[in-house]
């Protein structure tokens, strides 16, 4: 071999060293951080269903359903998976390369993904003993 450099098709740039890490170590870290974020709201999503349809045979009346319904909500454990959310927010734009608007010094596109609360669930499963039970009957 002599000592020319490779010609330009066997050099890799950014994008292409990039795409070659991810397929090598399972995607980039914001790329494994937001399928643990996937994972973990499908598995929120199985465990509040279970619990959703298990209050429902439990409980006859419609305000009980409702006022039992909402204290699990708000008790729910939503730890870990809002800690990988800010990791993401913190770390996803430099590792993304995200550009940046030179005018203001602000990035070109939002990423923020918010935290899951009380609000996600009942959005999701809301308290109507009517629904739940529509839902059970229907699987």
């Amino acid at each position: 071999m002599s000592g020319k450099p490779l010609p330009e098709r066997f050099r890799l740039g950014p994008v292409e060293l990039d795409r070659y890490l991810a397929g090598q170590l399972q995607g980039l870290a914001y790329m494994r951080r937001l399928r643990a974020i996937e994972d973990e709201e499908a598995r929120h999503l199985r465990e509040l269903e279970e619990a959703w349809r298990a209050l429902a045979e439990e409980e006859q009346d419609q305000a009980a359903f409702a006022l039992a319904w909402r204290e699990v909500a708000s008790a729910w454990d939503f730890r870990r998976i809002n800690d990988l959310i800010a990791k993401h927010n913190a770390y996803y734009a430099i590792e993304a390369r995200v550009p940046m608007n030179p005018r203001t010094g602000s990035y070109a596109r939002r990423w923020h993904r918010g935290d899951y609360r009380a609000e996600w669930i009942l959005k999701r499963f809301p308290p109507s003993l009517k629904r739940a039970r529509e839902l059970r009957e229907g699987s």
